[in-house]
Order: C-alpha cells, then structure tokens, then sequence
C-alpha cells in the first residue's frame, strides 16, 4: 500500500526502519515516490504512465539526494513526458554519456582519426595521454570545463615547459573539435583558448662542417639508419615519409608518394640523383615491402628517432640540432646553387598558398632532378 502525503526535510530525517517495506507518495509533486525499506535506505523514483505503459525511473538515494532536487527531477520528467518521450531512455543516454571518459574517447580519436589520417599520430596520442588524460582522464568528456584545459596549460607554463604547452593545446583542440564533428559534443571546451607562448621561427642553418660530421657519423650507425639519414640529406623529405620507403614506391628512377603518404596529402615525386638511386638499389636486394627496418619488428618501418638522434650526437660532436635541420640544409643548399625557390618548394612538398597555384600543373619533373643532382654532387665535395 502507498501511503501519500506532503514530503518535508524534516519528515525525511525522522523517518525510521519498519518491519516491512514502506511506499509513499508526496501530495505536492506528482509522480514523486519515496521508499523506505528494513534497513531504513530512503530511495526517491518517479512513477509514470506514458500512453498505455507505465513506467517508474530511480532517482537516488535520500540523503545523498535531498527533496529539493528530487522535486526538480521529476518536473524535468514530466515534461518529457508531455513531449511523448520516456524519461527512461534518458536515463540510458546519460549512463551512456557517463562511459564517455576522456580517456575512452581518446583511445577511439587515436584509432579512428589519428591513425589514419596522420603519419605522426603518436605525438597526438603522446600529447594526449602525457598531459590531458592524468588530470582528466576519468572524467566525462560532458563534463570538462574550459577552466579544466587552462589548468593544465597553467601548470605547463609555470614548469617553463612553453613549447610543450602550445603543443599539448594543439592535439587537445583537435581532439575535442572532432568530438564536436562527430556529434559526441555540442561545443568544445577548448574554443577560444589562446596559446600562451608565441614561438619563435627556429633559423638554424648546418653548415658544410656540420653537414660533413654528420655524414661521417653515419657511417658508423646500423645499416637501416645509416641509409635513412643519407637520404635524408640527399632528397630532403620528412623523416617519417623517409623511413616509411617503400618497395612499391619506386619506379623509373623517382620516389612516387601518393597523398596517403605525405604530411601535407599532396601526392609527391623525387627524383633520384646517382647517389641517392645508388643507396635505393643496395635496399632493394633486402626482402619486404618497407626498405628500413630493423629485423626485430618484422617487415615494418624504423622508428627509434629519439634514440637514432642520441647516437648521432655522440659520434658527429653536435648536439643543437634536430632531424628538421637535415631537410632545410637541402633547400637552403638548393637555393644557394642558383635553383629558383619555386623548384625548392616543389622538391620539399610545401603547398603552394597562392591563388595561381591551382593553375599550375606541370611537374617540374626535370628541374626537380637537375637540381637534386647538383646538391648530390655539392654533398659528395662537402663530405669529402
């Protein structure tokens, strides 16, 4: 039997255990119930008829949640069910929501997004998981503020760590925008933040002793990394495209990229000087479809950057420089020999930003080739 009466604070707190299970229904909001079992646990739900059905929905526990919410709940549901929407599928789309962890989504915007998209998706799911998950990782993405993000910025900033701030904000904005993108959020919390440190355009230039140490340090590296850096200095494309060389990929004396395979997703040609087609054809007697691996990973691409740069520093005596160094010596060298900028831009794969460049179509094929023979040759002279 359902008791009803006028629920109070006061009469909530004096109510006790009883020797049977108690139901009671509040006179002043309809659809509100209480019940009351032997062990004395209070539990407030919401009774309802939705058509022909009827329904009852929990909505937590008295005293962890007081009258005062418990009657706002129930208005809320109600007018659900005035529009003909039942209150319990709500319930499943917030437990739902509720599952929707940083952590959780991450892991899908790495596998989905990141992964395919993007060669250098694990410095997104490094950024990620270094700054973003430890603070927020358990919590719903619902849920997170954008006073969440600037705290963690905040503590970047006061360990001096700018670079690293303005980087963990990139990979955070792109996570929540495709969040949004994806429908998982109606607006992302990472809107309008600013990043904090204005970075300064890195100028370092190696010059032709540096460049001359670096290839003799080579000499000494494990044979995939000795060729993956010669050609890094003799074609001047990106480290990650550079170790992801394929078999397949070569034909006709070029190196054909496809936009699958470049940062920018511009499909790309290279030409191959004499002494970068002499180091493709030593790697075309090895065996699988990638040409730089180590053995130990099976027929999959190089990646030990980090500790590849390490040991470079240790044999060639420098140590303020990074692999970006190695392509714009090339350009810069390019340039230097009298080849015009546009032929540069065209052997590095910049996009070209300017409103006639969709207009242009022509390969550049020769020039490209003329040009990366002559810094080929200029190489040989530096390095000897």
């Amino acid at each position: 039997m359902t008791l009803e009466l006028n629920f109070t604070d006061a009469w909530l707190k004096k109510l006790k255990p009883s020797s049977e299970r108690q139901d009671f229904r509040d006179r002043s909001t309809r659809g509100l119930q209480l019940r009351n079992t032997t062990n004395g646990v209070k539990t407030f739900s919401f009774a309802f008829r939705l058509g022909l059905k009827t329904g009852r929905v929990t909505i937590g526990k008295y005293p962890d949640i007081d009258l005062k919410f418990a009657r706002h709940r129930v208005d809320h549901m109600r007018g659900l069910i005035a529009q003909g929407i039942d209150p319990r599928r709500e319930k499943d789309e917030l437990k739902e929501k509720a599952k929707m962890t940083v952590d959780a989504m991450a892991s899908m915007f790495i596998e989905k997004y990141a992964k395919p998209r993007n060669k250098s998706w694990k410095q997104a799911e490094s950024n990620l998981r270094l700054y973003l998950i430890p603070e927020l990782g358990q919590m719903p993405i619902a849920a997170v503020k954008r006073s969440d993000i600037h705290e963690i910025l905040d503590d970047l900033i006061s360990q001096e760590k700018f670079t690293a701030a303005n980087r963990a904000l990139a990979h955070i904005k792109k996570f929540f925008g495709w969040l949004v993108e994806r429908g998982y959020l109606e607006n992302s919390p990472a809107d309008h933040i600013k990043s904090r440190f204005k970075e300064q355009r890195r100028e370092r230039v190696l010059s032709d002793n540096e460049i001359r140490a670096l290839w003799i340090a080579s000499e000494s590296m494990s044979a995939p990394y000795k060729s993956w850096i010669r050609l890094l200095l003799l074609c001047g494309q990106r480290r990650v495209e550079t170790a992801c060389l394929r078999r397949s990929q070569l034909q006709d004396d070029c190196w054909n990229l496809q936009g699958a395979d470049t940062k920018n997703k511009q499909s790309h040609v290279v030409p191959l000087s004499n002494q970068a087609k002499a180091i493709m054809d030593d790697l075309l007697q090895t065996e699988g479809e990638y040409l730089f691996k180590t053995g130990r990973i099976g027929d999959a691409p190089i990646n030990g950057f980090s500790k590849a740069k390490a040991q470079m520093d240790e044999l060639s005596g420098i140590t303020d420089w990074r692999w970006h160094d190695l392509r714009a010596a090339v350009g810069t060298n390019i340039t230097k020999l009298g080849y015009d900028r546009l032929i540069m831009q065209r052997i590095i794969n910049h996009k070209d930003g300017s409103v006639t460049a969709a207009y242009d179509l022509y390969s550049y094929l020769n020039e490209k080739r003329a040009a990366l023979q002559s810094w080929a040759d200029r190489l040989d002279e530096i390095c000897t």
